[in-house]
């Protein structure tokens, strides 16, 4: 029992680490999340190097707890872990703050109460483990052991900053390269929807009661309306991708239209305040490019206007802007600001702000003659 328990508790964190260490980005995204439930939101500007740590401690001391390297270090470091985020996964269940952990980033979405189930589950088999610790062995010796941690830990580390600096290298977003997104909108025939229940509240004989939709109050003699709650009471189907929508700054629905086009390019910037400002003359130059081509662009963001007209006047006032959710924007591409290029719908190609794209790179991506 003892060395199944282990070997599955080790994979677990070296997977669930692995996960969130190939898109830092996002992982740093619900770290935000959880900063804002408990107000400590000082800590956002960290948030993705925070969560790098978190990932690389977490791969680190899933091969130490493997090959049994400093069993008493790694078991408690296992066990604080562990605890901390078992708190965590149960105060956003109960609460219901924050629906999805990202414990396994977008390749597995988990709802509140499942992720504390997870997490209740580690937490039983760390205990066993820890009390079981004169049970297993340690594999190699004390020298080998060290390497091992060492390299493993320096492995993950460059695979994680890589993953920050650039784009995942294992896309699971569902504007992933190759991805449809007119599909991944589409909810399929038959698919199960939200369903609500409303508690009404009516003065009847000077007294407020609470009733069922069923129960008809308003036909009561007398009764007066007070209020009305509603409740999600079960979740119906959501497709993969959901508020997209692109307006321009009249609020103007332009969503069709570059979906459809031949050929479009997306500049994708949720914040204009924040973003890489060595990459806008070279996205100028992109812009110009499509003109002459007649490829479709839009800079997507959700900028307050104070903010882009702060931005027009720092890069000029020719940039086609069209404002989109703001967590849509981040989940479209882990750049601010980052490249998109589209063909009717489908994503072909993506770059961060750090590795644009030359235009005869562009040209080869859609097809058009440079």
């Amino acid at each position: 029992m003892t060395p199944i328990i282990r070997f599955l508790t080790g994979a677990l964190f070296i997977f669930s680490g692995f996960i969130k260490a190939n898109d830092p980005m996002g992982f740093g995204y619900k770290l935000e999340e959880y900063f804002g439930v408990f107000g400590i939101t000082w800590l956002n500007p960290a948030a993705t190097l925070l969560a790098t740590i978190i990932c690389i401690v977490e791969m680190g001391l899933g091969l130490a707890l493997l090959i049994g390297w400093r069993r008493m270090f790694t078991l408690w470091s296992l066990l604080l872990m562990i605890v901390f985020f078992t708190f965590l996964t149960f105060y956003s269940a109960w609460f219901n703050v924050v629906t999805d952990c990202g414990c396994f980033g977008d390749f597995l979405k988990l709802t509140p109460w499942q992720s504390f189930t997870k997490d209740l589950i580690l937490l039983v088999f760390i205990g066993w483990l820890f009390f079981r610790r004169d049970h297993f062995l340690s594999y190699w010796t004390p020298d080998v052991r060290n390497r091992l941690v060492i390299a493993f830990v320096a492995l993950s580390s460059i695979f994680s900053a890589y993953s920050w600096a650039y784009l995942p290298l294992i896309d699971f977003r569902p504007y992933a390269i190759g991805k449809s997104i007119p599909e991944g909108m589409r909810v399929p025939e038959g698919a199960a929807v939200d369903q609500y229940e409303d508690t009404w509240y009516y003065q009847v004989d000077g007294e407020v009661k609470s009733y069922t939709t069923d129960q008809a109050p308003w036909d009561l003699p007398g009764a007066e309306f007070v209020d009305r709650k509603t409740v999600l009471v079960e979740k119906g189907y959501t497709p993969p991708v959901h508020d997209f929508t692109i307006n321009d700054l009249n609020g103007n629905d332009y969503t069709d239209d570059f979906l459809q086009a031949e050929r479009s390019l997306f500049i994708v910037a949720y914040d204009l305040s924040k973003s890489r400002n060595a990459s806008w003359e070279t996205l100028k130059s992109v812009l110009r490019w499509a003109d002459v081509h007649g490829v479709k662009v839009a800079l997507l963001t959700a900028a307050t206007s104070e903010q882009i007209n702060r931005f027009k006047a720092d890069h000029g006032e020719e940039w086609p802007l069209y404002i989109t959710d703001g967590t849509t924007l981040k989940t479209m591409i882990r750049s601010n600001p980052g490249l998109m290029a589209i063909k009717k719908g489908t994503v072909v190609d993506m770059w961060p702000a750090r590795n644009l794209p030359a235009l005869n790179d562009l040209a080869a991506v859609l097809d058009v003659a440079p």
